[in-house]
């Protein structure tokens, strides 16, 4: 507490010459508009020392586009900043008590290669180009109170699934990033995108076909996610409070801090959910033997889950500004979480009959379950960035370690409900640590007029350990399980450099890329000493080319390769223990898959809206699928290189302001793949149409008073051993401002039809009525409601107003 007090003392003694001496300074006054004389609304206005090697202090043009600054007399240099739009500077005189008011500042778009002109600066929640779209945050009420996740599943052309999966276009093999990162917090699936809270994010970027630049991971391409930072000076940021049904409580703030050359900027936030899920599934078997018991089995599972989660996080770090173009940045981001899932599994045994979905109970089993899982994680990031000579001649450099843990513990108990069969106590444990070490280099400087240069090195090397025991309870004594029991190690590392050459002529401009990377990955089984090592040299070449007809349309081709290198945990080859008729391994054996992406886009845009359109296709090697495999009464599911696949679509994009008050978005994906495979002398292929679409009406009912519906769509669609259904959701929403528009108030429900189920059926030969038959339904999560509340203060009280984003 006395800590608290000389902080708040030393920041009033620290402001109380500038309170008093308000009445000595002047003002400087002024508007930005675009080229059509439309007003831009929070456009950056940063007020330099004559010398322009200081900041002094700075603000954001408003809805109206119209900005005033406060300061003491003198000479000084004000720089107006916007994406997408090229700078402008200007020298300016401030006398005291009067105000300097500045003509109409128009500002120009800029004329960079590579898709980056024609970006949509106005207050759309989706903003377009070619190399990739921007998806506004802030404007999204529906994903309010949520977490990452509900961002995604409201970005277009993501789609998350029951298994933890993201896919992009329908690809899975993405890479999520982090401010343009590889982070620990998005390391994995679906499960460690729920510990960011939805308020830390202020945008997701989308690239579709990444050039030679990025890291050649990811064959569907990029997801990044931008979280929220404030430059701007003094005391800036927002807080956040929100609960919810199912179960849902939580609380963060942003804050940002400005003062002379260092900007510090803290994120904090804590919530608790809890969580039902549901399934059920249907497995029907006959072997080679009919008469074979071992081989001929027929079932229905129904299972029953609640999921209680608590979750901290804690994001603290600095920029600092060493001179005019060079800053530094340091941050740590801390999570800690514990989790209990309480599973209920019923299984009901039937006696078999072909072509049956029922029949004559034989036994019925309560399989209840209980995980305990706590895990921590912490991420330390140096950033170093040298603006040479303005934007185009830059060095970026930066360095990144991570260290995580997880526990889980299980405790299993069987109820025979009805039957003769011995119930079964078990129990099992899971710990696995990991650490992470990154480091990155990157340069740009013009070639000539027109001509760009940028190359890169990168490095980037991980290690994991993973234990896993379990035992079953036998006449009173604990005794282990072998074939469930395993250490199991992981390292890989991939070394890399990167060359791109671009420039402009006339209305033609491109570039064209290579990138090399080594991968060496190690793994071993230390129960067995089983040990598997891979070592390759890959080449990634990109190619992209965009022709201006005029400022309002162009269109791009490109091309790149890249690859999809097995998940570190799908190399494990455990075997998970909670159930025991459903069971999932990994294979250590899984080599990367790769990939060849054409891309060739149209982009129009207007003052009101835009629209893009990109026709695409991928051709897969060593596809990473999914196989089920009955092994005596048991259904297995593994991953291996299966197929080859070629796939080709045509993808909208649109956005469109209607009679001012409505916003219009959304989005079409219609592809069709065809996949060829073999697995143990069976033939697998498949070609299969899909559909996928979202859209989403946003409507200005009364001033401040902003109403949302969005839809989503993904059709039905085959796999190379079955069928996957399709599924169409709903989100609504209201936010109105408060306290002239330093707050804001919202109202959403998520999954309005509670239609979220994931269903899929597998069978041999296409046919359910032989040899193997599986049908699986699952909710992921119901139909949820939340509150909730956020208060700005400084600069983000003009940006959290949904009408001034």
């Amino acid at each position: 507490m006395k800590k608290g007090y000389l902080i708040l003392f030393v920041i009033l003694f620290a402001l109380a010459p500038s309170l008093f001496a308000q009445s000595a300074k002047g003002t400087i006054a002024g508007k930005i508009i675009d080229q059509q004389g439309q007003p831009l609304a929070s456009t950056s206005i940063a007020v330099y020392d004559s010398t322009q090697s200081t900041i002094l202090t700075g603000a954001s043009s408003d809805a109206d586009g119209e900005f005033n600054i406060t300061i003491k007399p003198g000479s000084y240099v004000i720089k107006v900043t916007y994406i997408s739009y090229q700078s402008i500077t200007k020298h300016v005189e401030v006398n005291a008590g009067k105000t300097t008011e500045l003509q109409d500042i128009a500002m120009t778009p800029t004329a960079e290669s590579l898709g980056d002109i024609f970006v949509r600066a106005d207050k759309s929640q989706m903003q377009l180009n070619f190399d990739k779209r921007v998806f506004n945050v802030g404007k999204d009420i529906t994903s309010l109170g949520g977490s990452a996740v509900e961002v995604l599943n409201n970005v277009p052309s993501i789609a998350t699934d029951i298994d933890g999966n993201i896919s992009l276009r329908g690809n899975e093999s993405v890479r999520v990033l982090i401010n343009g990162k590889p982070s620990s917090m998005v390391s994995g699936d679906v499960d460690a995108l729920r510990s960011i809270p939805s308020t830390m994010i202020k945008e997701v970027e989308i690239i579709t076909n990444p050039s030679s630049k990025y890291a050649a991971e990811g064959s569907a391409g990029i997801i990044n996610i931008i979280l929220k930072k404030e430059q701007s000076p003094g005391i800036n940021g927002s807080v956040n409070a929100g609960v919810g049904l199912p179960e849902q409580y939580e609380g963060s703030a942003n804050l940002n801090y400005r003062v002379k050359n260092i900007n510090w900027f803290m994120d904090i936030g804590a919530d608790y959910r809890s969580q039902p899920e549901s399934g059920s599934s249907f497995q029907r078997y006959a072997g080679p033997d009919a008469g074979n018991p071992d081989t001929t089995y027929m079932y229905r599972e129904k299972t029953d889950a609640m999921e209680s989660e608590i979750d901290g996080d804690l994001r603290f770090g600095a920029d600092i500004y060493l001179s005019e173009n060079e800053v530094l940045t340091a941050n740590t981001y801390l999570n800690l979480e514990k989790e209990t899932n309480n599973e209920d599994i019923r299984y009901t045994d039937y006696n078999y009959r072909l072509g049956a979905k029922e029949g004559t109970v034989q036994q019925q089993v309560l399989r209840d379950n209980v995980e305990e899982q706590q895990g921590r994680n912490l991420d330390i990031k140096v950033n170093y960035e040298n603006k040479i000579d303005g934007d185009d001649h830059t060095l970026v450099a930066d360095a990144s370690f991570n260290i995580s843990r997880e526990e889980a513990e299980s405790d299993i108990e069987e109820t025979i409900q009805q039957g003769n069969t011995t119930p079964l106590k078990q129990r099992a444990e899971d710990t696995e640590e990991e650490m992470d070490l990154r480091f990155n280099a990157e340069y740009k400087r013009p070639l000539g007029e027109k001509g760009k240069l940028e190359a890169g090195l990168r490095s980037d090397t991980e290690w994991m350990d993973n234990s896993y025991s379990a035992a079953t309870l036998v006449n009173n004594s604990w005794q282990e399980e072998p074939a469930y029991t395993q250490n199991f190690l992981y390292t890989e590392n991939v070394n890399a450099a990167f060359a791109i050459l671009g420039g402009e002529f006339g209305s033609l401009s491109g570039q064209i890329g290579l990138r090399a990377e080594n991968t060496n990955i190690r793994t071993e089984i230390k129960g067995t000493g089983d040990m598997n090592t891979q070592n390759y040299i890959d080449l990634f070449p990109s190619i992209f080319l965009n022709y201006s007809f005029n400022e309002q349309q162009s269109i791009q081709i490109s091309y790149s390769r890249r690859l999809r290198r097995p998940w570190s945990r799908s190399l494990i080859p455990f075997i998970d223990f909670d159930d025991p008729r459903s069971q999932y391994t990994g294979n250590p054996n899984l080599k990367p898959e790769f990939s060849n992406s054409y891309e060739a886009g149209y982009l129009h845009y207007w003052g009101s809206g835009s629209l893009l359109t990109s026709f695409y296709y991928r051709h897969r090697t060593d596809v990473i699928e999914r196989i089920t495999e009955q092994r005596n009464g048991v259904l297995f599911l593994f991953p291996i290189n299966f197929a080859t696949e070629k796939a080709w679509g045509i993808e909208l994009s649109a956005d469109q302001e209607i009679a001012g008050s409505l916003n219009l978005t959304a989005n079409a994906n219609l592809f069709r793949s065809n996949t060829e495979g073999t697995y143990e002398n069976q033939i697998f292929n498949s070609e299969s149409d899909n559909v996928r679409g979202r859209m989403r009406l946003r409507w200005e009912i009364i001033d401040g008073l902003n109403y949302q519906a969005s839809m989503r769509y993904r059709g039905p669609s085959d796999t190379p051993q079955g069928t996957r259904e399709g599924m169409t959701m709903m989100d609504t929403g209201f936010s109105y401002d408060l306290l002239n528009e330093k707050a804001k108030i919202s109202f959403s429900v998520r999954d309005v039809f509670d239609a979220q189920n994931f269903n899929n059926t597998v069978t041999t030969n296409g046919n359910p009525d032989t040899d193997f038959y599986s049908h699986r339904e699952f909710s992921w999560s119901s139909r949820s409601f939340s509150i909730n509340f956020q208060y700005f203060f400084g600069e983000q009280q003009r940006q959290g107003s949904g009408r001034r984003n």
